[in-house]
C-alpha cells in the first residue's frame, strides 16, 4: 500500500494570522503550558520540523521583537480538520492524528486504486496541493510505509513531494534519530551511545537494542530498517454545531457571561442540525483580551436534546472558574451528535451492570479523546501451576 504525508509546518501561525490579519508582517512566536512550563510550539521564522526546543523564557530574550502568543490548540484542531474533510473528496481513507505538535502537524493518506482515477501521480499531487488553503506551509511524503513517507515529507521543500525511490532502509539510512516517534530522553540517551543516525539503529541487531530499551527498542529498530506495519485509522468527518457571539464591549460580570452562554446555547438546539439529535460533548470556548483563550470539554453524562439540560451541565462545569482578563467573545460547539431516542435496559442485573460500565468507558474516552487505559481480567490458563500464566489483562471493548 502506498501511503502520503501531508505535513503541514505552519498551522498555529497561519490560524493566528487569519484570526489577526494585522499580524501578517510581524513575527510570530507560539507557545503552550503544560505541567508549569511553557514551550514555543511553532515561529514563524523557522518552517524546519525539527524546531529547536525553547523555553517561552529563552525565546523573549532571543527574539525581543516578536509577538508571543498562547496557543489556541481548540482553534488550530478546527483548521486542521477542516483540511482532513477537503482531503476525504480525494481519497476515502485518510488518518487525521488529531494532534497539535511543534511543526510537525500531519494527515496520512492511502493512494491505493487513485492512480486509476487521476492517471498519474503527479496529477495526484497536483490535487492533493489545491485542496489546502494557499497560506498553509505544505510538504508533501510518498512511501509505502507511513514512517518513511513522514521522514519524506519532513525533509521535502515547501510546497513540493518528495516521493521515496530506493527501499526504504536506503533512503532513511543516514537521517537523524531526531525523526523518531520518541521522547527527547530516549533521544539523548542514544546520541550518548554515539547513535545519531537511522542507519546506526538498522546496523545494529535487533536483540541487543532490545536488550537495552526494551519494546521501545524494538520499533525503532523496525522503523529504522523501513519496516512499519501500521495501518491508518480511518478518519470520519465529524459533524458539529458551532454558535459564537461577540460583546460590544470586553465584559467581566460573571452574570453576563451566563447569559450570553444560554443565548448561544438556545441558539445551537434551534438548528437544524439539533433539532430532535441527541449530543453527548461541548466545547466551550471563550476569549479575552490580549489574546489569552480558556476552553473547556464538557462531556454530559447522558445525551441531551434540550437547551435546558444542556445548561445544567455548562453551569455546573464553569461554576467555580476564574478568568484573569476580560471577555471578548464566547462560543460553543456542540459533537458527537446522534439520533438517540430511547433505551431499553435488560432485566438481568449483571447484564445492567456491565451496561453501566461500558457507557462510563464511552463517556470516559469521549473526555479522554482516546481509548482509556482501562484493562479487565481475563483467565487464560487457570489450571497453571505458574500465577503469571492463569490471567492475563486485555482492553476493555466499548
Amino acid at each position: 500500500m502506498k501511503f502520503a504525508c501531508i505535513l503541514i509546518t505552519n498551522l498555529a501561525v497561519a490560524s493566528e494570522r487569519r484570526k489577526n490579519i494585522e499580524l501578517n508582517n510581524n513575527q510570530l512566536v507560539i507557545f503552550h503550558e503544560e505541567n508549569k512550563v511553557k514551550t514555543v510550539i511553532e515561529n514563524s521564522l523557522y518552517s524546519s520540523v525539527l524546531l529547536p526546543n525553547l523555553t517561552l523564557k529563552e525565546a523573549t530574550y532571543k527574539y525581543p521583537h516578536a509577538v508571543f502568543i498562547s496557543a489556541d490548540k481548540t482553534y488550530y484542531r478546527k483548521l486542521l480538520n477542516s483540511v482532513a474533510d477537503d482531503l476525504l473528496l480525494i481519497s476515502p481513507l485518510i488518518e487525521n492524528t488529531g494532534q497539535i505538535l511543534s511543526n510537525r502537524n500531519c494527515i496520512y493518506m492511502s493512494l491505493s486504486g487513485l492512480e486509476k482515477i487521476y492517471k498519474t501521480y503527479k496529477n495526484l499531487e497536483g490535487h492533493i496541493l489545491n485542496s489546502i488553503p494557499g497560506d498553509l506551509q505544505v510538504r508533501i511524503g510518498i512511501s509505502n510505509e507511513k514512517f518513511t513517507s513522514y521522514v519524506a515529507a519532513s525533509i521535502a521543500s515547501s510546497s513540493k513531494t518528495n516521493k521515496v525511490k530506493n527501499t526504504s532502509k536506503k533512503f532513511l539510512n543516514n537521517l537523524s534519530i531526531d525523526f523518531l516517534p520518541i521522547n527527547s530522553t530516549l533521544k539523548e540517551k542514544l546520541y550518548e551511545l554515539g547513535i545519531n543516525t537511522l542507519g546506526k539503529i538498522a546496523s545494529l541487531e535487533l536483540s541487543h537494542i532490545q536488550a537495552q530499551f526494551g519494546i521501545t527498542g524494538k520499533v525503532i529498530w523496525e522503523l529504522s530498517n523501513g519496516i512499519d506495519k501500521t495501518n491508518l485509522k480511518p478518519y470520519v468527518k465529524d459533524v458539529s454545531v458551532t454558535e459564537k457571539l461577540v460583546f460590544e464591549r470586553p465584559i467581566s460580570a460573571k452574570s453576563i457571561l451566563t447569559s450570553g452562554i444560554e443565548t448561544i446555547v438556545n441558539r445551537a438546539f434551534s438548528n437544524t442540525y439539533l433539532i430532535n439529535r441527541y449530543t453527548r460533548l461541548a466545547i466551550l470556548n471563550i476569549n479575552m483580551t490580549n489574546n489569552h483563550t480558556w476552553s473547556k470539554t464538557i462531556v454530559f453524562k447522558e445525551s441531551v436534546k434540550c437547551a435546558q439540560k444542556a445548561m445544567f451541565a455548562i453551569n455546573t462545569a464553569i461554576n467555580n472558574i476564574l478568568l484573569s482578563e476580560e471577555i471578548e467573545e464566547i462560543g460553543i460547539t456542540f459533537s458527537a451528535i446522534s439520533n438517540e431516542s430511547g433505551k431499553q435496559y435488560s432485566m438481568l442485573k449483571s447484564v445492567r451492570s456491565q451496561d453501566q460500565l461500558r457507557e462510563t468507558m464511552l463517556q470516559l474516552s469521549k473526555r479522554l479523546r482516546t481509548k482509556p487505559p482501562i484493562y479487565k481480567i481475563k483467565e487464560i490458563e487457570p489450571w497453571s501451576r505458574i500465577p503469571e500464566r492463569r490471567q492475563a489483562l486485555v482492553d476493555f471493548e466499548i
